[in-house]
């Protein structure tokens, strides 16, 4: 197959998303199971009615399988997506109809332990494992085929507005569709189709079919072409493709014993579908009109029918619930689409061609998938049944119905708005083309336009339009209540032009008062800041010569202490300096007996020295002896040893009294060394004491001279006191002085500041006076402030009032005279088209004579040619002048020929032109009634 390919691809796509949303094999997740957990809710609650032996709705709940597996609507449970899961939906009462049937919700505990068994994958048992994701196509995916046009969207441009039948009611809306680039809905009506413009409400055109009734409206995905099916009951249907701006039909197709219930046409306008009571869908080609295909699957009437956006798919859907899906190309079974329980009443396919979705007698709008054909998501849209469902661009999906409201949904089958309820059940409702807003038509022909934000209703449509007399009628009468309101309203924004300039004048009299009070106001406020800047240099001033008089009493108070200090110090430095004369005197005397000390100890010394170097030698000498002994005692040991033994008792004998007189020579040592060590001790000591004599004659004299040094100082101090005390006693004599002119200073400073204060307080008074009055102004001002608001915004309203009064007036105006033109035209077209007629009859006349006459004139050349051939053949003699005669004639004719050929292409042209306006006239004198 040519899809196998793409649908590979969409098939490999969703894998990897799946497969990316698949935890980490490391992660742990409680599972959730249908045998532990899901299992008993159903046993409480649903197995009463959805068991093996009673399945409603063909769904088995008692195993994981058939639960699974789903009912007659298809899947109920789509793993790890409750939003598309229908089960869940139901049992927590979000959807109708509500499970288990005329009881409250079951248990929000239990709802959470369903909506997480099938989060976490709806696993059967403990060993199951959670399988990837499936791709439940919600999402808009893939490459949307928009079709929108690059220059300006097609509108009706001079459509008459008479409408082909007088009818006093439409009956019920048995089509219905807007241009998906621009703000035209068609209306089907009896033998008419009306355009009309969506955001002004107004109509632009009536196109005539007078093949009957319309069942079927499609706008081409770019909007230029409008498709209409329909035809008479048990009689006739076809399709016609109409121009949308200029309203001629363009081609039309099949010739059906029936009336077209479902038709579309490809987004490239090659390929016409149509179906209805016939069963059987036919596909013709719109270059030649030839049937292409029929495909007999239904089992009932074909009763809808369209393309997907980018022309690869066709769906069709019957009246016993059939739903298929169809291979564009060349019409092959691609899908058997299950799960109605009632007949099909529309389909429409999202953007990017990936989802279908139906509508159905059976309440329910079902979502499909086109990879295997699933049923991705269900919402029961309208009690009774659902009548029309079509998608916008963005994804959202309008749908009617007969529980008499029309709704507005998102992709994924969230109820977003409703309409308030019509009369009747709602047939069809379909978005405008920016998706703002819906019309919604009924069973008793009444067509609405909401705002889909707010659901307020923008006006009605009627599918049987006013005659030009009526709507010139209504104009006129609206007119007068135009020019009235107009007038009124321009009368009341002049008196409020009025109450606006005397409140403005009221306004500026006031400012005016204001301004001189303060004016005066502020001459008082400067006087007064003048006289508080005299006040502040007065007590500035007074406060100076207050410090001056301050600091020279303080001036005359220090010299004072100063005088007393130096006084003092005086006396105190005497008193020092007889004390300093007594003690250095005391002190030399202890110096004196410290020197005298001194030599006496450095005498001693010295003998002590001359006795320690006597003692000194004589041990040196015994030490000197000891020595000799043990070098002789040393000698006669070795002596002995080498001598005979006869020999060596007297060299033992000699050893002995050797080392006896060493012995008494070692004692003399020690003796003299005990000496020596006294003698030198002696010394030490008396050397300290010598060191003492020197220390405390050092310190006596530091004594004196620290003695001597303050005694100086004390001199010197008392001179710079004496000194100190005479300039105090001058500098104290002259404070006194500089304080009594202070004082006068101050007295004089205190006087200006009382009169300063005295004027202060008279212009503050009148500074004050005129603040009350300005207080009172500012009030006053503040209340026309007030009422100027009030009086602006009067007049503004007004002003708008009158302006759009007087636009309406205006628009209706030249909207009349507009009306009143077209239905002249109008009224003079059959003339105007039977003269073309009579011309073009004339015309044609005229070019059969002269083509016959031409014909003629060929046939009496032929046979001029004919005879000199034959004199050619007699007279080969005269042959160059036959033969020049013969290319004469040959060019004449060659001439003729083509004023033939020319005249036959006039005559085809005005016999093209000549049927044109066959078809007009019969419009006119067959149609309009």
């Amino acid at each position: 197959m040519r899809y196998s390919l793409p649908l590979l691809l969409l098939f490999g796509l969703s894998t990897i998303v799946s497969a990316a949303d698949e935890k980490p094999a490391g992660d742990k997740i409680e599972k959730i199971t249908y045998e532990d957990h899901v299992k008993p809710i159903f046993r409480q609650h649903c197995f009463t009615c959805h068991n093996q032996n009673d399945a409603k709705g063909g769904l088995n709940l008692e195993s994981y399988g058939s639960t699974m597996e789903g009912g007659a609507s298809g899947e109920v449970i789509i793993s790890q997506d409750v939003d598309s899961s229908r089960l869940f939906a139901l049992v927590s009462h979000k959807e109708t109809p509500k499970m288990p049937p005329g009881q409250d919700p079951i248990a929000k505990e239990k709802q959470d332990i369903i909506k997480k068994w099938i989060e976490l994958g709806a696993l059967e048992n403990n060993g199951s494992k959670v399988k990837k994701k499936k791709n439940t196509g919600l999402a808009m995916s893939g490459p949307v085929n928009t079709g929108k046009p690059e220059g300006p969207a097609a509108m009706p441009e001079g459509l008459w507005k008479q409408p082909v039948m007088k009818l006093d009611s439409s009956g019920a809306i048995t089509a219905m569709a807007h241009s998906p680039w621009a703000p035209l809905v068609a209306i089907a009506g009896q033998q008419q189709i009306a355009l009309y413009n969506t955001d002004s409400l107004k109509l632009l055109g009536v196109i005539p079919y007078p093949e009957g009734v319309p069942y079927v409206l499609k706008f081409s995905r770019n909007g230029a072409i409008l498709m209409v099916g329909g035809g008479r009951g048990g009689y006739s249907g076809s399709i016609t493709l109409f121009d949308v701006k200029t309203g001629k039909p363009i081609v039309t197709v099949g010739d059906e014993y029936d009336v077209v219930l479902a038709a579309d046409v490809t987004p490239d306008l090659s390929q016409v579908a149509l179906g209805g009571p016939g069963r059987v869908i036919r596909i013709y080609s719109t270059a030649d009109g030839e049937e292409l295909y029929e495909i007999k699957k239904h089992t009932d009437w074909v009763t809808a029918l369209e393309y997907s956006p980018d022309g690869v798919l066709l769906a069709s859907g019957g009246r016993s619930n059939g739903l298929f899906v169809w291979e564009a190309d060349t019409a092959r079974e691609y899908l058997n689409l299950q799960g109605h329980k009632g007949g099909i009443t529309g389909v429409s396919w999202r953007g990017d061609s990936n989802v279908l979705a139906s509508a159905s007698a059976d309440n329910d709008v079902k979502l499909w998938e086109m990879v295997e054909g699933k049923n991705i998501k269900s919402f029961g849209a309208h009690g009774g049944g659902a009548e029309s469902v079509h998608y916008t661009h963005d994804g959202r999906i309008t749908t009617a119905g007969r529980d008499k409201v029309a709704k507005v949904w998102s992709g994924d089958g969230k109820e977003l708005k409703k309409t308030p309820g019509f009369a009747e059940m709602t047939l069809v409702s379909v978005f405008s083309h920016d998706g703002s807003k819906i019309v919604v038509g009924d069973w008793t022909g009444e067509v609405r336009v909401y705002n889909v934000e707010d659901m307020k209703e923008l006006g009605k449509l009627k599918a049987i339009t006013p005659t030009y007399a009526e709507q010139i009628a209504a104009l006129q009468a609206e007119l007068g209540a135009f020019d009235k309101a107009a007038a009124d309203t321009a009368g009341a924004a002049a008196a409020a032009k009025q109450a606006w300039d005397k409140h403005l004048a009221a306004i500026q009299a006031s400012q005016k008062s204001s301004a001189d009070t303060q004016a005066a106001m502020a001459a008082a406020n400067a006087q007064v800041e003048a006289l508080k800047k005299t006040l502040a240099e007065a007590e500035g001033k007074r406060k100076q010569h207050q410090q001056e008089v301050t600091a020279k009493v303080a001036d005359a108070q220090k010299w004072a202490g100063e005088i007393a200090k130096a006084e003092k110090s005086i006396n105190e430095l005497n008193a020092q300096m007889v004390a300093y004369g007594k003690q250095i005197e005391e002190k030399t005397s202890v110096m004196t007996a410290l020197a005298a000390a001194k030599a006496e100890h450095e005498k001693q010394l010295a003998e002590l020295n001359n006795a320690l170097a006597q003692k000194q030698a004589a041990r040196q000498a015994a030490e000197k002896n000891v020595a000799d002994l043990n070098a002789k005692i040393a000698e006669a040991t070795k002596q002995k040893e080498e001598a005979a033994d006869d020999s060596k008792a007297s060299k033992q004998k000699e050893i002995e009294t050797d080392t006896a007189e060493r012995d008494a020579a070692r004692a003399e040592v020690d003796r003299l060394a005990g000496e020596v060590k006294g003698a030198t001790e002696a010394i030490a000591a008396k050397d300290a004491e010598l060191k003492k004599d020197v220390e405390q004659i050092a310190a006596a004299e530091a004594e004196v001279k620290k003695l001597q040094a303050e005694a100086d100082k004390a001199t010197q101090a008392k001179v710079e006191t004496e000194k100190a005390l005479a300039s105090a006693q001058e500098n104290k004599k002259a404070a006194d002085t500089q304080k009594a002119a202070a004082e006068q200073a101050v007295a004089a400073a205190a006087k200006a500041k009382d009169d300063a204060a005295k004027q202060t307080t008279d212009q503050q008074n009148l500074a004050n006076k005129y603040a009350a009055e300005i207080a009172k102004l500012a009030e006053q001002l503040k209340k026309l402030d007030e009422g100027k608001a009030n009086l602006e915004k009067t007049l503004n309203e007004k002003r708008a009032a009158a302006k759009v009064a007087a636009d309406k007036a205006a628009a209706a105006k030249q909207e009349l005279e507009s009306l009143t033109k077209e239905q002249a035209e109008f009224a003079a077209y059959p003339a105007k088209i039977q003269a073309e007629k009579a011309a073009m009859m004339t015309g044609i006349q005229t070019q059969e004579q002269t083509l016959a006459e031409a014909q003629a004139q060929q046939a009496e050349m032929e046979k001029q040619m004919e005879a000199k051939l034959a004199e050619i053949a007699k007279l080969q003699a005269e042959l160059d002048k036959v033969m020049a005669e013969k290319s004469a004639i040959h060019a004449k004719l060659s001439e003729q020929k083509k004023k033939v050929e020319q005249g036959t292409d006039e005559m085809s042209t005005a016999q093209a032109k000549l049927k044109e306006i066959k078809r007009q006239l019969e419009l006119l004198e067959d149609v309009y009634q």
